[in-house]
């Protein structure tokens, strides 16, 4: 019975530590007391701008960011598809 709540406990502790390492959106206030690292980009993101949003998100947690302030997010006309991008900060 240890040995399982030994590993229950350890895959509790995995995923906490998997959820601290998402991006969090940040406003234009909050990033300016945090280190640019430099932008993500993302182009042809169909569905919504929340659709667009996570995969500008995923992008700077792909770089290592731990924060990012979406720039622009725009689609043509009534095109599904999103382009965007984001500043990351660490």
């Amino acid at each position: 019975m240890s040995k399982l709540s030994a590993i229950v406990t350890a895959a509790i502790l995995a995923a906490t530590s998997f959820s601290t390492l998402a991006a969090t959106q940040v406003n234009e206030e909050q990033s300016q007391n945090l280190q640019q690292m430099g932008t993500v980009s993302v182009t042809g993101v169909r569905g919504s701008l929340d659709d667009a949003t996570a995969h500008l998100a995923q992008k700077a947690e792909e770089m290592g960011a731990s924060h990012y302030r979406i720039i622009r997010a725009d689609t043509p006309g009534d095109s599904s598809l999103w382009s965007g991008n984001a500043e990351i900060y660490r």
